[in-house]
């Protein structure tokens, strides 16, 4: 059992420095002293000198807010990287930080860097003093300028009798804080208490500026795990009554599980996983029994309005004994981090369902055609609470036709999706009839004008006929289709663009007839794709066709839609939805007709996956593909288990034949996991998943695989070939 320790007690908060630090802090007690600044320090490059840091700082309480961990070493703003850059002292004196400068000092003050030189001339490092609230500063003076550069000078000397300057690891984290020597005080001592208040400081900052979960955990690890020197960290939280892990670093999913739950000192105990474990007040063990690679750890209770919302778990590999200053510490850094964490997980929860309640409005399941290839995304704005009234549908027409629809009503409120629904059922509806495209939206805005809706939408109608090569196009005020014919560039179909639905109930809508050779591709899509808060219309237009214009001829669906979706930011904040849908004719003719085929498996119906498997067998043997029939029936019953497991769904098993290769599409009605995955650290990969062992195994079977959104679920698809 390990030896429990709560917040009592008292340590000293002083630890002692090696030779080349008490050398630094040497000088810099001597600059502060004599020149009366309210903080010293020596910085030095690191990553390549792609960074300056701190290694010690010298200073009253005041010089936490003066410094920060890191200074890119390529920004004119920061004195200290011109002075390291040129070789020549920078003195500047600010009314203010200027503009995205860290730290903003809130205050005006004045900074002397002076180069640490050595005998070839070059920059070892950066001395750095400033003075807060400089009175009556018009500049720093020349005698101060020369103190500083003779202060400089002797330390550069000093440290090339040494034999230049080491590179401890600390040196890339956060400076160490040293208080000014008091008269009779023989050697200068870090202040920890001061370097914890530091960390406080600015993980209080990081957390206010979270807005993804990965956010809190990057600012954990960088604020609380590196600073301690604990090997790993995780993070629960108590979901419906029951714990769940939702961030770790360091460690693997299992034992960051097991550490969380720990609270008896060992991490031997038999602990179910998702029982419930609250823990109550801090604990401290300083030696863990059964402890595996965890020597040492502690339990911080996660507290949001005085109820307990999770744990905070730290990891060490060595005993530690744990000093009142550092306990009192780590509390207040969990009481930042829970607030953060409920915030970012209320936030998340609304997105969700925002989402769930847009997707819910998109077509179930789009039908399979063996004339067309069909890819659609719908993407909602990346944060928010926002619901887009964005839009696609495909129908199958009463004549044989195909009906490609796309629209997009005003606003993002529950109105607009609701208006949204009423547009696309009236529209199937009247389809259904066996109305022309302009005909199905001229009888359309005429019932929004009956039904007394304000909102404006626009929306385009395609009517593809497969027989005749045709493609019939009507528009209400959308932004025009691209068309791509064989062997071309894409170009901006001519139409008349008509008005937006909602404006005049008594609009007469035109249609515009298109030849559609074999092989042609049709782009419909909302103007969320290229227009934006942070972009010109103008701008986002012509981003698109730049796009275009640089893809290759030979791009799947597929890999088009991704690559038109990345136009809207996917990889940062998108603040608009957006609706895309991809059509390729493929042609009727004998032999350029593709062969396609589907199946379906009722909700966790785990004992059909043998009569999938049946069917793949089939479907092989009759199109002469017998030759990856094993490989397909792998990696389909990997993907057809795990979506049976995991989404509340009937799951659909597609197959669709090219010329020189076999796609498998395995789709279900969930877009998300039923369980969110526990966030890991940045660059980090969690080896023992299941799913990701599973989609392994589709890798390395596959020619190409990936996923993708399907109508209100999700696909996963793969494809195979006979070479």
């Amino acid at each position: 059992m390990g030896r429990r320790s709560h917040l009592t007690g008292s340590s000293s908060a002083v630890t002692s420095l090696d030779a080349e630090e008490q050398m630094f802090v040497e000088t810099l007690q001597q600059a502060v002293g004599e020149l009366g600044a309210t903080m010293g320090s020596v910085m030095f490059p690191v990553d390549d000198e792609q960074s300056l840091v701190h290694a010690v700082v010298v200073g009253d309480p005041l010089s936490i807010y003066t410094v920060t961990d890191q200074y890119p070493a390529n920004d004119d703003r920061y004195t200290p990287d011109v002075a390291y850059r040129t070789g020549r002292q920078c003195v500047r004196v600010r009314e203010r930080s200027p503009r995205g400068l860290l730290p903003a000092m809130p205050f005006p003050y004045a900074i002397v860097a002076t180069p640490l030189i050595a005998a070839v001339g070059r920059s070892l490092g950066v001395m750095v003093l400033i003075w807060a609230d400089p009175v009556e500063w018009g500049e720093v003076s020349a005698m101060v300028q020369d103190r500083c550069r003779r202060l400089a000078n002797g330390l550069s000397r000093s440290l090339e009798r040494q034999g230049g300057v080491s590179r401890p690891k600390r040196f890339s984290s956060a400076p160490r804080f040293i208080l000014p020597s008091f008269p009779g005080q023989d050697r200068p001592t870090e202040s920890l208490s001061l370097s914890l208040v530091y960390q406080i400081n600015w993980l209080a900052t990081q957390l206010t500026e979270a807005l993804q979960l990965q956010d809190i955990l990057d600012a954990a690890i960088q604020r609380i795990m590196k600073p301690y020197g604990a090997w790993c960290l995780a993070v629960s939280v108590i979901d419906a009554g029951r714990s769940r892990l939702l961030g770790y670093s360091g460690c693997s999913a299992v034992l960051a599980e097991r550490l969380t739950t720990a609270s008896a000192g060992t991490l031997e105990e038999e602990t179910d996983i998702g029982e419930l474990s609250l823990v109550d007040q801090p604990l401290f063990f300083h030696d863990a029994a059964g402890g595996e690679s965890v020597a040492a750890y502690c339990l911080l209770p996660l507290i949001i309005g005085g109820q307990n919302t999770g744990t905070l778990a730290l990891g060490f590999d060595h005993q530690r004994n744990f000093r009142a200053d550092e306990r009192a510490a780590l509390v207040r850094m969990a009481q930042l981090l829970a607030p953060s964490i409920g915030r970012v997980r209320q936030g998340e929860a609304e997105h969700r369902l925002a989402q769930e309640i847009q997707q819910g409005l998109l077509p179930p399941a789009l039908p399979q055609h063996a004339e067309v290839d069909i890819a659609t995304r719908y993407a909602t704005p990346t944060f928010g609470t926002a619901v887009g009234g964005d839009w696609y549908d495909v129908l199958n027409l009463p004549d044989g036709a195909i009906g490609l629809i796309i629209g997009d009503v005003e606003g993002h409120t529950p109105r607009s999706a609701a208006t949204m629904g009423q547009i696309r059922t009236a529209i199937r509806a009247y389809a259904a009839e066996g109305h022309r495209p302009a005909e199905v939206l001229t009888r359309t805005n005429r019932l929004l004008a009956e039904l007394g809706i304000d909102l404006l939408a626009t929306c385009c109608c395609v009517r593809l006929d497969p027989e005749a090569e045709t493609a019939e196009i009507s528009t209400a005020g959308h932004p025009t289709p691209l068309l791509r014919h064989p062997g071309h560039h894409f170009l901006e179909l001519e139409l008349s663009p008509g008005i937006p639905l909602g404006v005049q109930p008594d609009t007469a809508y035109s249609s515009t007839w298109f030849p559609l050779p074999e092989g042609t591709t049709l782009v419909l899509y909302t103007d969320g794709l290229f227009q934006s808060h942070s972009a010109r219309l103008e701008d986002g237009i012509a981003t698109l066709h730049k796009r275009l214009d640089t893809l290759g001829v030979d791009l799947s669906l597929e890999a088009l839609a991704d690559s038109l979706l990345e136009i809207t930011g996917t990889k940062e904040q998108r603040d608009d939805d957006v609706a895309l849908l991809i059509a390729q004719f493929l042609g009727t003719r004998a032999g350029r007709r593709q062969r396609v085929g589907r199946t379906f498996v009722d909700r966790h119906d785990l004992r059909a996956v043998r009569d999938v498997r049946r069917f793949l067998r089939e479907q092989a043997r009759l199109w002469d593909w017998e030759v990856v029939a094993s490989d397909l029936e792998l990696a389909v019953t990997e993907l057809v288990t795990n979506a049976l497991v995991h989404a509340d769904s009937e799951v659909e098993v597609r197959l669709r034949e090219y010329p020189d290769r076999l796609r498998v599409d395995v789709r279900d009605s969930d877009p998300r996991p039923p369980v969110p995955a526990p966030v890991l650290a940045s660059g980090e990969a969690d080896t023992e998943s299941e799913h990701g062992r599973g989609l392994l195994i589709v890798e390395a079977l596959a020619s190409s695989w990936g996923n993708s959104p399907s109508g209100r679920g999700k696909s996963v698809w793969f494809e195979l070939s006979k070479h």
